[in-house]
């Protein structure tokens, strides 16, 4: 009777086990299904990133010639949507070099999931503001 309650004992735990490992991989492959949505789109962020600068350059020069509201307006608008891009490139760039997936699968678990998904909140922060960024620079660039 004390052999099968241990046998019984040992299933329940590598079924449980199986489950957390499934569930861990089925997390992984939600995070890398975000970064690799928005992993391609890194270099239409820097064609954006650069039009920006050769707009506000050309927005200095024609500020220093003609003070306008109109035109000081527009440069800060470039600013504000460059520094998004730029914070969304070094938002990607950071959490790629950050992200240690064979660390996380060492914690139990439970830990594990809850590590997971701390990464999926952070690499969803940065598809927000790529979006964001990305969207706000088409219009603005008229393109």
């Amino acid at each position: 009777m004390k052999n099968i309650l241990v046998a019984l004992s040992c299933v329940a735990i590598l079924g449980a086990c199986g489950q957390d490992k499934a569930a861990v991989e089925e997390a992984e492959k939600e995070i890398f299904a975000i970064h690799d949505e928005i992993m391609p789109q890194m270099t239409q962020l820097m064609e954006y990133k650069s039009g920006l600068s050769t707009e506000i350059t050309k927005l200095d020069s024609l500020l220093k010639i003609n003070t306008n509201d109109s035109l000081q307006k527009r440069k800060d608008e470039a600013l504000a949507i460059s520094t998004t891009l730029q914070e969304a490139d070094k938002g990607m760039m950071d959490w790629m070099h950050d992200y240690r997936g064979d660390s996380l699968k060492a914690l139990n678990g439970e830990e594990t999931l809850k590590a997971m998904g701390v990464e999926k909140t952070k690499i969803t922060a940065v598809r927000e503001k790529m979006r964001d960024g990305m969207d706000k620079a088409k219009t603005f660039l008229g393109k």
